[in-house]
């Protein structure tokens, strides 16, 4: 059960759960975990690469769908 902890200011609680994982579920987990952070690095490098051919070009390209530059 989660404890409770009510603020200075009253009326608002906080609550701390703490999760068990089976290893089996933490495995899937890690592996997802590891799939997502693979997705972010790559908008991640492709945002810098599309800001740092922004600068050298001078114009305003994007990386979306509604992009006319096509990106």
């Amino acid at each position: 059960m989660g404890q409770v902890g009510v603020a200075a200011e009253g009326g608002h609680a906080r609550y701390t759960y703490r999760l068990r994982v089976p290893s089996a579920a933490r495995t899937a987990l890690a592996a997802e975990w590891g799939r997502c952070r693979w997705v972010w690095n790559e908008c991640v490098a492709k945002s810098r690469a599309v800001h740092l051919h922004n600068k050298a070009a001078g114009r305003k390209a994007t990386c979306g769908r509604l992009s006319s530059t096509g990106c």
